[in-house]
């Protein structure tokens, strides 16, 4: 299978082009001109990449007009004083133009990295820019593949955790923090996620993508999660007691967020029909990210989520 993958420096992104590569996929990596993939090539060897400026793209496909399906993770957060410019070009008007040509040289899937935040039940400031753009091209890929024009999978992550994501994150951050024996803000801690782990929603991913291939033209929709949710609060205590740590948890120092989601947990029914389940519990997983912050276990990519 002929592949071409964005975000391949990411979190998500370096993980499956490790799967690809295993599974003896020909991936091609598209990325920004400024991106360094010399961490990448000590680790698999010299890839192909192109660049996303310019015409670039257009010279990708006259290269390889038999690209089997594209895998878009590559995403920008909308942080700090990120302008919105830059999010709507990273997570607009760049997907677009990669599923123009997927229309046009009739590649036969396209599967979109969606996030949690994409909810119509909800309205929930945090990441509002991010989460805005998101759903534009989540419904820009339904119109397109409602139009018969492409065959588009949307998969939804929910709290994607493991070694090697950014230090920034929720999980890496509260590990460090808790490591440090630091008093520790929090709200009240009632909020449920669905945490999942690297390695398992790379296997979820991979095992949609292959169930999807020869499907024909039309939309469909993937949860990304163990369909299992626990509480912040458990969360945290569950992180304190395996770092052993002496961290104080002050939870309600914070208020809540407005729109927070109460319970945001993954139906896991369409994935565990096709055989797939999660491997690795959250205490397992919580271990793995203490371990690569101690450096007693493997540290992933280390590069964390960024556009490429």
């Amino acid at each position: 299978m002929k592949v071409l993958l964005t975000g391949a420096t990411g979190f998500l992104g370096a993980q499956l082009l490790s799967d690809f590569l295993h599974r003896n996929y020909q991936v091609l990596i598209a990325k920004r001109a400024s991106t360094d993939l010399n961490l990448l090539f000590q680790q698999h060897g010299k890839l192909e990449a192109w660049n996303i400026e310019g015409d670039e793209l257009d010279n990708l496909y006259r290269a390889h007009p038999d690209i089997d399906a594209i895998v878009h993770a590559a995403t920008d957060y909308g942080r700090d004083d990120t302008k919105p410019t830059t999010t709507f070009w990273s997570n607009e008007v760049f997907p677009i133009r990669l599923l123009e040509l997927a229309m046009q040289y009739n590649t036969a899937l396209f599967i979109n990295m969606d996030t949690f935040f994409n909810s119509k039940e909800m309205v929930y400031d945090y990441l509002g820019a991010y989460t805005l753009s998101k759903r534009h091209f989540q419904e820009w890929g339904l119109h397109c593949a409602n139009a018969g024009r492409i065959r588009f999978v949307n998969l939804r992550l929910f709290h994607l955790y493991g070694p090697g994501d950014g230090s920034q994150k929720f999980v890496p951050s509260m590990v460090a923090r808790c490591l440090a024996g630091e008093e520790i803000d929090l709200s009240d801690g009632t909020q449920k996620r669905d945490f999942i782990y690297i390695e398992d929603a790379v296997s979820a991913i991979t095992i949609a993508m292959q169930a999807e291939i020869g499907q024909g033209k039309g939309y469909r929709h993937y949860d990304i999660g163990t369909g299992r949710s626990i509480s912040i609060r458990n969360f945290m205590e569950n992180v304190q007691q395996i770092c052993a740590s002496d961290a104080k948890l002050n939870f309600g120092a914070l208020p809540t967020r407005k729109g927070e989601f109460k319970d945001a947990c993954a139906d896991s029914q369409m994935l565990r029909a096709l055989g797939w389940s999660p491997k690795v519990a959250i205490e397992a997983g919580i271990q793995s990210v203490i371990a690569a912050a101690t450096g007693r276990g493997p540290l992933g990519s280390g590069l964390g989520d960024k556009v490429v």
